[in-house]
């Protein structure tokens, strides 16, 4: 070591390093240099700056802070009771929409003698028709919703003032509707929907009753029979003006197949036609049938059946005057056997109306 560096050293303070082991040599240096007068040498001093850990409040969102503030207890009562109430709206809103979609409205409920009477008005049917193709209603449940509403018309001579159909029946239709439940209501409307789409021709072509009156009838549902005990007539009865047997043609209202044909005590010859929707429609006390009839045959409207005779009637001698007796037979749910349905309205309905006989295929 030059005399120099030791000069320096001497000035610094810093001591010769003995020569000793390795650890001894670092723990000398380390001695010497905590013994250093940094303040004599001035040095500049370095401080490290402390650092601050601060710890991080929890997120509180906003509503939690606005609700932790607490309010006065009117106005505490006052927002509960507003949610109480917004609450319960929305809930009579579902039941309400719910109400709406499956609301049971009122039940149709007939006594099925009333029903099978049929006294509605004969003119209202033309009239009811016309309303349904004006204005675009079907014109089964337009009748039906008449019917119904005038307890289908359980007086014997319905009187009813036709100027107010149109009012009373087709401009309030959808609300008169909306009203009734419709699983009621629906057998109705089937039954006038499949006795108004069969019934065709009237069963007196159309040169008998128009330009020679030489037929009649009346409402005679209910009258009283005396053949074989007392009996309440359930057809109509269309009576031959000169009483002659065999005069008067008679053919088929319907479209349908023959289901029974022949004779019968009660009924004499006659002849019996089911349609596709099921409905029965009876032809009695004729005085020959036409030879080609058969059981299961097809046939049309128009079809030529017979002649108006007065056969049957559970005696032997024919005593009583020479008429067609019609009868109808709906297939419906709401009573149970054979229910028979008086034609006297569908009759004047089908009255006068062109219709072309149609030929043998």
């Amino acid at each position: 070591m030059s005399a120099r560096s030791r000069d320096i050293k001497r000035r610094l303070g810093i001591r010769p390093m003995r020569h000793t082991t390795r650890g001894g040599v670092r723990r000398g240096m380390r001695k010497a240099n905590r013994n250093l007068n940094f303040a004599a040498i001035k040095l500049p001093r370095f401080r490290l700056p402390k650092l601050v850990v601060r710890r991080r409040r929890p997120f509180k969102p906003a509503r939690r802070m606005l609700s932790s503030r607490r309010l006065p207890v009117s106005a505490r009562r006052i927002k509960e009771q507003l949610f109480k109430l917004s609450v319960f709206m929305v809930i009579a809103l579902i039941i309400f929409g719910l109400w709406q979609v499956v609301r049971p409205g009122v039940r149709v409920r007939a006594n099925p003698d009333t029903v099978a009477a049929f006294r509605v008005p004969h003119r209202a049917i033309g009239l009811l028709e016309g309303y349904a193709h004006r204005y675009n209603i079907p014109f089964a449940e337009l009748f039906a919703i008449f019917n119904v509403e005038n307890g289908f018309f359980p007086e014997k001579s319905a009187v009813y003032d036709l100027s107010v159909l149109e009012q009373l029946y087709v401009v309030d239709f959808d609300r008169i509707l909306r009203r009734y439940n419709s699983r009621s209501l629906a057998p109705f409307v089937d039954m006038y929907a499949n006795l108004f789409s069969e019934l065709i021709a009237f069963p007196v072509p159309l040169g008998w009753y128009d330009i020679e009156p030489s037929i009649m009838y009346g409402d005679s549902w209910g009258v009283e029979h005396n053949f074989q005990g007392n009996r309440m007539h359930m057809g109509t009865a269309i009576i031959d003006r000169e009483n002659i047997r065999g005069r008067v043609p008679i053919v088929s209202m319907t479209h349908g197949h023959i289901q029974e044909a022949g004779w019968n005590n009660q009924l004499g010859y006659f002849v019996g036609i089911v349609t596709t929707n099921g409905t029965y429609y009876l032809y009695a006390h004729l005085d020959s049938l036409v030879p080609e009839l058969a059981v299961g045959q097809s046939i049309t409207a128009g079809h030529p059946l017979g002649f108006m005779g007065n056969s049957g009637g559970g005696r032997s001698a024919r005593t009583f005057p020479v008429h067609l007796h019609i009868g109808i037979s709906p297939d419906v749910s709401f009573t149970r056997g054979r229910f028979w349905i008086n034609p006297y309205p569908f009759l004047r309905f089908m009255e006068g109306r062109e219709f072309v006989v149609l030929a043998e295929d």
